[in-house]
């Protein structure tokens, strides 16, 4: 794999295991038909967006530059944080994997749309998000858009959970 950057290879991986592994919890949901979708249709459509988001990112790290070379950067302000050597982040990786497996551990319990929320909230955290209210703010208006298309616009069912939240 000579020409593609390493933490390019890295993100591409942690997405298509992602992307399986909620293909795999999807289809045991049960994807229905088209007319009466099951509850594993639309997380079988995320994962599929995932695995092709695997793809594309590694499509986009050889297509930068000719031959696939990564033309150095100016990581000024990267480096006033550490960040800009190139380094992998492997707790940030670990921390939006385990973010985003709370959606399927545990959005049946609590509920779809504020699993989500929750999720979304520490992933912004864990990617560096500086403010909580920044980031409590994005959770929950992407949980309120999410509600609002596919509950109240599409009228498709989430799990509203055992604990009766959206």
């Amino acid at each position: 794999m000579r020409g593609i950057a390493k933490p390019d290879v890295i993100a591409a991986g942690s997405l298509l295991v992602l992307g399986l592994l909620y293909g795999a919890l999807a289809l045991g949901e049960g994807l229905g038909t088209m007319a009466d979708s099951g509850a594993g249709f639309f997380p079988f459509v995320v994962a599929l967006v995932l695995v092709a988001a695997s793809a594309v990112v590694l499509l986009q790290s050889r297509r930068r530059t000719p031959g696939g070379v990564t033309p150095p950067e100016d990581d000024a302000e990267d480096d006033a944080e550490g960040e800009g050597d190139g380094e992998v982040r492997w707790w940030r990786i670990a921390g939006v994997l385990a973010a985003a497996l709370l959606v399927p551990a545990v959005g049946d319990t609590v509920g779809m749309i504020v699993t989500l929320a929750i999720s979304l909230v520490l992933m912004a955290k864990v990617m560096g998000v500086a403010r909580w209210s920044s980031a409590v703010i994005f959770g929950f208006s992407f949980g309120a858009a999410t509600w609002l298309i596919f509950v109240r616009w599409l009228s498709v069912p989430l799990p509203g959970g055992t604990l009766g939240l959206f």
